[in-house]
């Protein structure tokens, strides 16, 4: 890792730095925005090799793991949660989205409802989702750490449920909490 960042041009090295605290999906799209925008064919290989090698290091997946959940273990995470139903958060969001962006977003949630839909989103991740509405078109989408999602196929639609995890504001029509368990 240490050789591509010493090859690499000082916005490659931005880049890569900004993807190694994130994700391997945002190592990725790097790459893709690289590319698209014209960077050199060494850099498209530099910043490859870059998101290889943070897919492959056990360690630096672990530490972006810990890092989204704000480096708290689960029982941490539980113990610290803000209890609150689906349809109080999605309320709050409506209500006054800044306000509940302060009170909510980056933090543990605890949210227990009844299972309103089960499915994949576009990019193919597992999601369960609290209805806000009689109709089921808003509500809360949560998205699960990869052992919990296996989890998700002995749901059924109407099943009362509690989860834990981070609030990630409210993206388009749904509040988005990632990186839950089940509880």
């Amino acid at each position: 890792m240490e050789r591509v960042f010493s090859t690499a041009s000082a916005t490659t090295r931005s880049m890569l730095a900004a993807t190694v605290s994130c994700n391997c999906a945002r190592a990725f799209s790097a790459a893709i925005i690289a590319i698209v925008i014209g960077y050199s064919v060494y850099t498209c290989t530099a910043v490859t090799k870059a998101v290889v090698d943070v897919a492959s290091d056990s360690k630096l997946v672990k530490d972006a793991v810990r890092d989204a959940t704000g480096g708290q273990d689960a029982a941490k995470m539980a113990s610290e949660a803000i209890t609150i139903s689906p349809k109080e958060l999605y309320d709050a969001y409506e209500s006054n989205e800044i306000k509940a962006y302060t009170n909510y977003k980056g933090k543990a949630v605890r949210i227990s409802g009844e299972v309103g839909d089960i499915g994949k989103d576009i990019l193919d991740k597992a999601y369960i989702k609290f209805n806000a509405d009689a109709y089921g078109m808003t509500g809360v989408q949560v998205y699960f750490k990869t052992a919990e999602a296996e989890k998700l196929g002995d749901l059924d639609k109407g099943q009362t449920i509690t989860i834990v995890g981070i609030c990630d504001g409210k993206q388009i029509i749904n509040v988005v909490i990632q990186d839950s368990f089940f509880e």
